[in-house]
């Protein structure tokens, strides 16, 4: 079966898919200009990083921090800034923005259809860029149209298994349905499960590496070295160095419950065995499993003997 965003889907990601502060990344060429503007806040990259704002899920999630690159400072600005500017100034700073391939710049060919809709000046090097004050002027359709458009082309095309009937209730609610939190991820999406849907919170929270080890040990989980699969097994896939680039929950009969990243674009999804290993076969597989604990009774050795 193929999933597509609901309209409830498409309506609050409209909310939080642009943060409220402008960031523009910027080249070691545009430095200087900015450090004469006293309308914004220029920031070394790996302040940014660490900042308590910006440092935020919806800043990292919304520019994708992961993938900047040849930026080495950023500019926190108004919503209202950029149109400030020079024309010239203007597309310097935008085509940087597609240069350094941060978030929120999308290949024009994903909405080619009503391209025209869009404002001229923020077209550039065949992307539309996208700052916090375009975003509010832009029609309720065109937000809607970009966003469907941009989940299928780069996100998720939606791919996914059905929902059998013998699914656990707690994980019928969310398989193959899309969020509107940034930040729930694989991790989440595992120790969730594991719980068996009693804290749904879990779901939702920006877990980490050694934060979700440590719920495999409290729900009583431990490395299994079988080639096979039990249901409620997880899998997790390693790199070279040792880190956990993923994890999913194994539901028998070849089915997975998956989440492919921590953005509102990536949905929960129930994906086949074959399909899920192919993903990540580059990496090394782990296997954890649940253990039964069995209490013994033993006597206390300073109680009397009868």
């Amino acid at each position: 079966m193929r999933i597509k965003p609901k309209k409830e889907n498409l309506i609050s990601w409209i909310q939080t898919y642009v943060p409220e502060k402008d960031l523009f990344f910027l080249s070691p060429e545009l430095i200087e200009n900015a450090k004469t503007c006293i309308d914004v806040i220029l920031l070394p990259i790996d302040e940014l990083y660490d900042h308590n704002t910006y440092g935020q899920i919806e800043y990292v999630n919304g520019y994708e921090y992961w993938n900047i690159k040849n930026a080495t400072h950023a500019v926190v600005a108004d919503k209202s800034w950029i149109e400030t500017l020079p024309v010239e100034e203007q597309y310097k700073i935008l085509s940087t923005q597609v240069k350094t391939e941060r978030g929120l710049t999308v290949p024009t060919e994903f909405i080619i259809d009503r391209l025209n809709e869009f404002p001229a000046n923020y077209i550039v090097n065949e992307h539309v860029v996208i700052q916090r004050q375009m975003w509010e002027n832009l029609s309720q359709s065109l937000k809607e149209y970009l966003l469907t458009n941009m989940v299928y082309e780069w996100w998720d095309k939606g791919d996914c298994e059905d929902v059998p009937e013998w699914l656990p209730s707690f994980l019928k609610r969310f398989a193959n349905t899309f969020g509107s939190i940034h930040g729930a991820n694989c991790f989440a999406a595992v120790v969730f499960s594991i719980s068996e849907g009693q804290q749904e919170w879990f779901l939702y929270e920006w877990t980490q590496q050694k934060t979700f080890m440590r719920k495999l040990q409290q729900y009583n989980y431990i490395i299994n070295h079988s080639t096979e699969l039990q249901k409620e097994d997880v899998v997790i896939w390693k790199d070279d160095q040792g880190f956990i680039q993923h994890a999913a929950y194994y539901l028998g009969e070849e089915l997975f419950f998956n989440k492919h990243g921590q953005t509102i674009f990536n949905p929960w999804k129930l994906i086949s065995r074959e399909e899920l290993y192919k993903e990540w076969q580059d990496l090394t597989l782990e296997k954890y499993r649940k253990t039964v604990l069995v209490q013994k009774n033993i006597n206390n050795c300073n109680s009397p003997l009868k």
